[in-house]
């Protein structure tokens, strides 16, 4: 049955989900390999330090794996592991820092390193997006890179429909801000990441 599985890769993240929750670790693994890279850009605007990025990734999870059987496919499996992972980081800020801000500002200045990164991938459009602030880079990468709808964009970051909405705008304007309008000619996909779709949904 796994052996199948793993011959597979068309399975959707929810048809993964219940062989997981029968008890096959490799259809977890499965969503372990698909989620690492995504959770890792949704979460680093939101982190200090790629270890606290890596360390959240590792908690998610482990978090997820324990409470599988509780995901019952009333929304998307992005949606549910996206809203684990964003508790899991208002957690993390309110022990770390509990008379601070509960998210850190991505307006700070990088270090070096991370500006060289930044410099060398400047052309890539979510390490560009990366720049806006952090509401609105996790708005933009939620609707098109997950294709969540509105509603379970509202439900991962707690706010409702007619704040995404707006956000989503606002997002699209201020990365066109900062864009050669020659390298708008798209939409934003999960295969060609460069391009963008500025149409209001």
């Amino acid at each position: 049955m796994e052996d199948k599985l793993l011959e597979n890769r068309q399975l959707t993240d929810e048809e993964l989900a219940v062989e997981a929750q029968a008890g096959s670790r490799r259809s977890f693994e499965e969503l372990v390999r698909r989620y690492s890279q995504r959770l890792f850009y949704f979460l680093r605007p939101k982190m200090l330090t790629h270890q606290d990025t890596e360390d959240i990734i590792q908690e998610t999870f482990l978090k997820t794996y324990r409470n599988i059987r509780r995901f019952n496919f009333e929304c998307k499996f992005s949606t549910w592991i996206y809203t684990t992972a964003t508790r899991l980081v208002i957690s993390f800020y309110r022990k770390k820092r509990p008379n601070e801000s509960t998210f850190v500002s991505i307006d700070t200045s990088p270090d070096p390193q991370e500006q060289m990164i930044k410099e060398e991938d400047a052309k890539n459009l979510w390490n560009i997006a990366q720049a806006l602030r952090e509401n609105q880079f996790q708005a933009l990468w939620l609707r098109y890179m997950e294709d969540l709808p509105l509603k379970e964009i509202a439900q991962v970051m707690k706010k409702t429909q007619i704040y995404v909405r707006v956000l989503l705008h606002r997002a699209r304007l201020n990365l066109m801000k900062q864009l050669n309008p020659s390298a708008l000619p798209g939409k934003l996909e999960k295969a060609a990441p460069a391009e963008t779709n500025l149409s209001l949904l």
